[in-house]
């Protein structure tokens, strides 16, 4: 060997080091790959496994039907036709049954609050004072929210076995009505973050709000204008958004937590064109913050509170309005409403409220129909629910298509596009309009166009709640513009204001009469 050769080669040799470092990294490596494989293998295995059990789970095990939290009935599942297939409506129907009746929903829905409770931040000490710098903003009522449908039955005894009180109203013009307590202003150290939601002690009862966040309600802007430009020049759109209890009882130590509804309505009615008409209510609910204008236990206001609306909306459209003192009123003791199942706080389940309606003196007849418009039966715009479910009982929910002929002769008709909101303003608008119709934003599966033309409808009143209003039912109107463009809209049952009497059950009182019973409770605001 020469010694070119012998330089050559031992340029190239490895020593013995490296090759048993290189082949340890190789092993290591090798090893790690198939660890790597073996722990997908075990990850897809897992997943696997869940989601055959989740199926199993959801295909055998019975379908909750009732929603105690919600206060309603679950969705049912569609009856199949051509027309519903090719429409896309029993597809639709079919995602949303399954979607809404998961097996023991309230149970999830429970541990689902329990595991927020756990981990959630409260945005205020017992102080009131704020320890976190964003705003609270929870849609889960009002989007969730839908009506349960008892089939409404006759209600000349509405309010049998419901005692009834003697109550002191104002006057009916709302102009110069002077302003009450200003919740808004003044500090409140019970304030606390329960699930999401406002919990405050008001005058030694709990009340529970949703923490409205605001919106720009850019599908509601459009969808009315939109609306507007494809019906008669005939017909006047009216905008009159719903404030939530949020915008009154809020204190001023969580103000900058919540939105103005005010403002966002303000806001909102500057985008609308030129002709709609917006009503906006929540200047008028502050002049009565002192009286039972909202509920304390449920997302809703109180049928009081829908009156004062229901005004301020007849005086804007010029229409006959007749004062809740000549409606007879009855109450529900004890109501405990949805704010109790979303924040399952049992102070609010230990602190029951009234719940006091009004029934007019005023002749109309109801006649339900489907949400398809099919006609099912007449009755009053009262249901007979029990105390749980004290707001379903004007109309018996939300499903229903709703006419009401009355004994008004002003011409005026009157289409009510609402959430359940909407539903406790239809009993004042008896003595306002000539026919009424009701419809429900996220249940009408006609198209709205054609239904405003076929029926002859003057005014379309759009009265949804805040959240509604800036989130998913808004963009649902956009869907009752173009739904079942083609088809025709015929009533079976067609009539000619052919109302009927619905006189005031014995056991209720009228407003404008004295009560010489000592036990009878007093209208307390906060009762």
């Amino acid at each position: 060997m020469n010694s070119e050769s012998f330089y050559d080669d031992s340029l190239n040799e490895i020593p013995a080091n490296e090759k048993r470092a290189t082949s340890l990294r190789d092993r290591k490596a090798e090893k790690r790959s198939l660890l790597e494989t073996r722990l997908s293998m075990i990850s897809l295995t897992a997943m696997a496994l869940f989601l055959l059990l989740a199926a199993l789970f959801l295909l055998v095990f019975p379908r909750s039907e009732k929603s105690q939290i919600e206060k309603r009935e679950l969705a049912k599942f569609p009856s199949f036709s051509l027309e519903s297939y090719f429409s896309g409506a029993f597809t639709s129907g079919v995602t949303t049954f399954y979607d809404d009746t998961v097996p023991y929903r309230d149970n999830f829905k429970n541990l689902s609050n329990e595991i927020k409770n756990v981990f959630g931040m409260k945005l205020f000490s017992a102080s009131g004072s704020a320890n976190v710098s964003s705003k609270g903003d929870d849609e889960d009522a009002e989007n969730t929210e839908s009506s349960a449908t008892p089939v409404p039955t006759s209600t000349g005894n509405i309010l049998e076995g419901v005692a009834s009180r003697n109550m002191a109203l104002p006057a009916a013009s709302a102009a110069d009505e002077p302003y009450q307590r200003d919740y808004t202003a003044e500090e409140n150290g019970s304030l606390e973050w329960v699930n999401n939601l406002l919990m405050v002690n008001w005058d030694g009862h709990w009340r529970c709000m949703e923490p409205f966040g605001g919106g720009s309600g850019s599908d509601y802007v459009d969808a009315l204008n939109e609306l507007q430009s494809l019906v008669s020049q005939n017909v006047t759109i009216w905008s009159m958004p719903a404030p939530t209890s949020s915008a009154i009882y809020t204190p001023k130590n969580a103000i900058d937590y919540v939105a103005d509804q005010g403002k966002c309505f303000d806001e909102i009615a500057a985008k609308l064109n030129p002709g709609i008409r917006s009503v906006n209510v929540v200047d008028v609910m502050r002049k009565h913050t002192e009286e039972n204008i909202y509920c304390r236990t449920d997302h809703h206001w109180q049928p009081r509170g829908a009156y004062y609306a229901a005004r301020t909306f007849a005086e804007a459209a010029d229409v006959p309005f007749t004062d809740i003192s000549s409606y007879t009123s009855g109450y529900n003791e004890g109501f405990v409403g949805t704010m109790y199942g979303f924040s399952q706080d049992s102070r609010l389940l230990n602190d029951p409220e009234d719940f006091v309606y009004y029934v007019p003196s005023a002749k109309y007849q109801a006649y339900y129909y489907d949400s398809s418009f099919n006609y099912q039966f007449s009755d009053d715009l009262f249901a007979e629910v029990d105390v749980a479910n004290s707001y379903l009982m004007f109309m018996g929910g939300d499903s229903w298509v709703v006419k009401v002929d009355t004994e008004v002769k002003n011409g005026r008709k009157l289409l009510v596009v609402k959430d359940s909101f909407g539903n406790a303003e239809i009993p004042y608008y008896t003595s306002s309009f000539e026919q009424i119709y009701v419809v429900d934003v996220r249940e009408f599966h006609r198209n709205l166009v054609n239904f405003i033309g076929t029926t002859g409808v003057t005014d379309v009143l759009f009265t949804m709640s805040a959240y509604s209003v800036v989130g998913d039912n808004a963009s649902n109107i956009t869907n009752l513009i173009h739904q079942d463009a083609d088809s025709t809209i015929v009533d079976e049952h067609p009539t000619g204001n052919t109302a009927s009497s619905t006189p005031a059950p014995d056991n209720t009182t009228s407003d404008n009469s004295a009560s010489s019973d000592p036990d009878v409770h007093d209208d307390d605001p906060q009762a």
